[in-house]
């Protein structure tokens, strides 16, 4: 059992933050302390979160809901079929976190690209070169075969395909917020977390345990007053919100706290929170919907959907609960109960949303509909009308091994000397540079054929879909292998060790691009011995596990090139090392972001 504290909570705060963790299983509340300065503290344990058995529900895909406990918990579940599709004609393109992971994973997999969260023309290229490395049909969708192929992991769960609807629906992702343009202060993250309900608080009192600190770090000197107005009454905040809101409508935000909240969205434990509470309270919140209206009823993921879009955009007053039962008893079910829920709910907005909501809510019911001006085709993005079993809809978020692991584009920098020394550092004399046709296939007798694995290594650097190196480009063996002491100490790569260098080639396949001139790798992969031979090496250079490439380019100097790589990292393309000496550059995926010179 794991012990947790929560102080300094003010006292109209804590009604609600009781009840959160009252509809949280794996949440209990031990003690309630009342400080000498008016505020609370609240002592938590952490428990054991009970799972959904055999009894839970019918686990069949044709199951119901009769049988489903509130706030039931299974691992991830994937679902069945297709995940994302590209869009035709004039439908929007899914865009969201399920797209996000996908980008992250076919970076892993050697693709360079922004993980941006947009399943356009760049995404579906890079997934096309996989599927063709791969031996499968090319095509501009993923599904659930291929996903666990592509990230070892299950295909995303239930929960993972309605949060990446409503998270587009909402518009603000895991990095944006919004001003006072519906009277709830400011909006954001994910799921349209709001100021004046407390959700903005809360969500960062939950970023601040996953990664202490970094409220402060990413806020800077707005950090006393973003402090100040969380715990300030309704009509300050609003004050606040409208203070900062810019534009007749209140959309946009004052830069300094547009960047701010951009910066801390851009961590992977911002992007687990987010997911966690959209799960923990809101998807749970759509479970109890379901059990309340439809016990009985066969259920599908449209459904879901919908009572989960409900959750996080409407309130569910006593008046609408009983207008809702009315129509569950008088309409068997499918798109006629959907059409029917979607109305009861618009009527119960306010008028001046109304047409907003009934547009967004029948989208679900029909699998079709138009939202902030988009046309939507929800089997583009998995919602097919498929029905779901209760272990389904009990399951937790595949995705959140993906997002919410790792560093982040933003993770801090160090400035400071590295021992990942480079070989070309120690050359003397003219630089000896592979030179290999650009974008051709290996010459017919390359100086690599009479290595043992040399076709099968060829036959692997296909599949990463480059656009300017080819395989006898990264099994050069080094300068120094050639002549003096170091001579013949290289050796070529491990075959465990190729995938390494596919995420480093990948970024460099990009800046080649950009730049437009032909770049030339000077030091790939070190043998252990070759390594100790060369004057100023690291000890455990990232070259030794082939994750490493030292280059030069035909235009531009180290500085420009370094600029350009160190802009990629900032937008996530990858995380890992750049070293920039007086001719070339050094770098790396070794996943934590380093800055040197030699």
């Amino acid at each position: 059992m794991a012990m947790f504290t929560m102080p300094d909570i003010p006292e109209n705060e804590l009604p609600d933050i009781l009840s959160d963790l009252a509809r949280q299983p794996q949440f209990r509340v031990v003690k309630k302390i009342k400080q000498p300065n008016g505020l609370f503290t609240l002592e938590v344990e952490k428990v054991p979160v009970p799972v959904l058995g055999q009894d839970g529900g019918s686990g069949t895909p044709g199951g119901t809901t009769g049988q489903l406990p509130t706030g039931a918990t299974t691992p991830p579940i994937g679902i069945d079929g297709a995940i994302l599709r590209l869009a035709s004609g004039s439908f929007r393109r899914p865009n969201g976190p399920i797209v996000m992971a996908l980008q992250l994973a076919l970076i892993k997999a050697g693709q360079a690209m922004e993980p941006d969260g947009d399943f356009g023309k760049i995404t579906c290229d890079a997934l096309r070169r996989w599927q063709n490395g791969q031996g499968l049909p090319q095509s501009n969708s993923i599904d659930a075969e291929q996903w666990q192929k592509l990230t070892g992991l299950p295909p995303p769960s239930l929960f993972d395909v309605c949060v990446n609807v409503v998270a587009d629906f909402e518009g603000t992702g895991f990095d944006r917020v919004v001003g006072n343009f519906d009277g709830a202060g400011i909006t954001f993250g994910l799921i349209g977390f709001t100021l004046v309900n407390g959700e903005i608080r809360r969500i960062l009192s939950a970023i601040e345990a996953l990664r202490p600190g970094i409220v402060a770090t990413t806020f800077g000197a707005l950090h006393p007053e973003l402090m100040s107005i969380l715990e300030s009454s309704k009509s300050a905040q609003l004050n606040w919100a409208d203070g900062i809101s810019l534009g007749a409508s209140k959309m946009e935000v004052a830069k300094p706290w547009k960047d701010a909240f951009r910066r801390i969205g851009q961590f992977p434990e911002v992007r687990r929170a987010q997911l966690e509470r959209a799960y923990t309270i809101y998807w749970k919140a759509a479970q109890q919907h379901i059990v309340d209206f439809m016990t009985g009823k066969s259920v599908v993921d449209q459904d879901a959907a919908l009572w989960f879009d409900i959750a996080v955009q409407n309130s569910v007053s006593q008046s609408e609960r009983n207008s809702l039962k009315n129509v569950a008893s008088s309409i068997a079910g499918g798109e006629p109960l959907r059409e029917a829920f979607a109305t009861v709910i618009a009527d119960g907005s306010s008028p001046r949303f109304r047409k907003d909501v009934l547009s967004r809510k029948m989208t679900y019911a029909t699998g079709r509909g138009v939202v902030h001006g988009s046309e939507y085709q929800l089997s583009d993005w998995g919602l097919t009308g498929t029905k779901v079993s209760a272990q389904q809809l009990a399951s937790t978020s595949s995705i959140i091994q993906i997002l919410g692991a790792g560093v982040s584009a933003a993770h801090e920098v160090i400035f400071a000397p590295d021992d990942e020394a480079g070989e070309a550092a120690s050359m003397t004399g003219p630089t000896v540079i592979p030179v290999v046709p650009e974008g051709t296939a290996a010459a017919v007798v390359s100086p690599h054929a009479g290595w043992a694995l040399y076709t099968k290594f060829v036959d692997f650097v296909a599949t990463l879909g480059l656009r300017h190196f080819v395989a006898d480009e990264l099994l050069f063996l080094g300068n120094q292998n050639g002549a003096g002491s170091c001579k013949g100490l290289n050796d070529y790569p491990p075959e465990i060790l190729w995938r390494n260098i596919a995420p480093t080639v990948a970024v460099l396949d990009k800046l080649r691009e950009e730049l437009g001139a032909p770049m030339h790798f000077l030091s790939l992969y070190r043998a252990p011995a070759y390594n100790r031979c060369i004057d100023g090496s690291a000890t455990n250079s990232f070259h030794m596990r082939y994750q490493a490439i030292d280059f030069v380019c035909d235009v531009g100097r180290p500085s420009v090139w370094a600029g350009k790589l160190r802009e990629y990292r900032s937008r996530g393309v990858f995380s890992g090392g750049i070293g920039v000496y007086n001719s070339f550059v050094h770098c790396d995926t070794r996943g934590v972001n380093r800055d040197w010179t030699g």
